[in-house]
């Protein structure tokens, strides 16, 4: 179907989370132009999201273009409800009506997301309690015992989390100042040239 030149697919109120509908909307490319030949231009890419987002007329800041990237990454991190406004405008075909659908759309996938969220992290939390800390301490008097054999079966649908450096890293640069970076640069090239000045 289209509206206003551009391909508009309607939302379809089927229970799925922000990440899912968001994965088949982009990649049907709802809301992208009709190219020359009349004909649907493709899926969106992260950098056509993002230059479509800020082109919109009312959006003076427009979106960063790593925000978006999140969006097409499989991972926890959802949409916020300003961005949510202008995504349901390019869905929507900047049609009032369509856009409003698509606003209480996607804002209830972003509900069910969060509520997905709020169950991961429980879970995590219920598993890292059953978890003894005597097993994690425990030493070994057979060369046939193993760590492994201490761990636990758990629900193969449960998420594992595992410590990952990158993760933790762009946590903290990400979400503190801007300067967090630089001084921690800048930090670790005073304590070497320190430590060679030492020895």
């Amino acid at each position: 179907m289209f509206r206003n030149g551009k391909l508009f697919l309607p939302p379809p109120r089927d229970g799925s989370d922000f990440k899912e509908l968001f994965k088949r909307l982009a990649a049907a490319g709802a809301g992208r132009p009709l190219g020359k030949d009349g004909f649907p231009a493709g899926p969106w890419t992260p950098e056509l999201l993002a230059e479509a987002i800020s082109r919109i007329d009312s959006n003076r800041v427009g979106v960063d273009l790593r925000t978006v990237q999140l969006w097409f990454q499989e991972n926890e991190k959802g949409i916020g409800t300003a961005n949510i406004r202008w995504l349901a405008r390019i869905f929507g075909c900047d049609d009032p009506v369509a856009t409003s659908e698509w606003q209480m759309e996607l804002s209830a996938a972003q509900s069910r997301l969060s509520a997905k969220r709020r169950e991961w992290k429980r879970a995590a939390g219920s598993v890292a309690q059953e978890i003894p800390d005597t097993a994690l301490t425990a030493t070994f008097d057979d060369e046939t015992d193993s760590p492994a054999e201490l761990t636990r079966d758990t629900d193969a649908k449960e998420p594992r989390r595992r410590f990952s450096l990158a993760r933790k890293s762009e946590a903290f640069f990400s979400h503190g100042s801007p300067l967090n970076l630089p001084a921690s640069v800048f930090a670790g090239m005073t304590a070497l040239g320190f430590l060679s000045y030492i020895i």
